[in-house]
């Protein structure tokens, strides 16, 4: 697909705004039996998953000039919002797991970089209209139905970039939040798609040497269809 090349623009950083009250998408699981599930993940001595930023969204960011403000979702230990801060970009990273935040933070002070770290669920966070220049979502297939809600937290010429599982993937998230297929092409039909793809790959969970797994790079309109 052509690459549209216009540059993210600066834009001023605006305070970021306190949680909201949960949309009907919050999960029925108990927010702090989640959150400690997610702390005994990131405690483990031997990771379940690849602890190197993410292989797409590097190279997505090889087309990207990092200018403004970056959200990384589920961020875990910030692999990848560590990745963003050095890119350029003025970096939050949300999740629920306090012991993901204190290592990223670590991780981040360690490597001189600056990041804000928000302990939140991700489904009653308020994510803001035209807020974001760039918005990452890798490997939290969960936040499905909030996708909407995301695109319209992405300024205009800001980026979104998604790395999930699809249905042939065995295990890993709910069956129900896999992308099955072009469902992402359907979901951003009104933004610029500048890669897309659906097949076998190396994942960064699961423990496989490949899995069935969609990623996505797309670039809102600066003008609304």
């Amino acid at each position: 697909m052509r690459l549209d090349r216009a540059l993210v623009p600066v834009l001023a950083w605006l305070a970021l705004p306190a949680a909201a009250a949960p949309p009907p998408t919050t999960q029925p699981e108990d927010l702090d039996a989640k959150r400690q599930r997610w702390n005994r993940v990131y405690q483990a001595d031997e990771p379940e998953f690849n602890t190197a930023p993410n292989a797409f969204l590097k190279r997505c960011l090889s087309r990207i000039e990092g200018r403004g403000r970056a959200l990384d979702l589920a961020m875990g230990q910030g692999r990848n919002a560590l990745l963003l801060a050095r890119h350029g970009y003025e970096t939050t990273g949300i999740d629920i797991s306090n012991e993901g935040l204190s290592q990223a933070r670590a991780a981040a002070e360690k490597a001189g970089l600056s990041l804000h770290t928000v302990q939140a669920d991700v489904f009653a966070f308020d994510y803001g209209r035209e807020r974001w220049d760039l918005i990452s979502v890798i490997y939290f297939n969960p936040a499905k139905p909030i996708l909407p809600t995301l695109k319209g937290a992405v300024k205009p010429g800001g980026y979104i970039v998604i790395e999930g599982f699809g249905p042939r993937k065995v295990g890993g998230p709910p069956d129900d939040s896999k992308f099955r297929r072009n469902e992402l092409l359907e979901v951003f039909s009104d933004w610029h798609v500048l890669e897309y793809q659906d097949g076998d790959f190396p994942a960064d969970w699961g423990g496989e040497p490949t899995a069935h797994v969609v990623w996505l790079l797309a670039r809102r309109p600066t003008a609304e269809r």
